[in-house]
């Protein structure tokens, strides 16, 4: 992992880390245009531990460190 430029597999990675060690939902995807666009996966793991759920916010915990995550 190259600490100066991220890939996208990196971050994934890092997030493979925190889902193992998290109790909470970890949220991946990308913001384009001002609008965050969450990947299939998280929109997958949403529906399967919130099937009923119509109201939603998103808390960022920035920064977030992948190279730290993966150590």
């Amino acid at each position: 992992m190259n600490k100066d430029h991220l890939s996208a597999e990196d971050v994934t990675r890092a997030g493979e880390v925190l889902r193992k060690t998290s109790t909470g939902l970890l949220l991946t995807g990308r913001i384009l245009n001002g609008k965050l666009e969450l990947d299939k996966e998280t929109l997958k793991e949403i529906e399967k531990r919130f099937p009923d759920a119509d109201r939603a916010f998103v808390a960022l915990n920035s920064p977030f460190d992948p190279v730290s995550q993966c150590a």
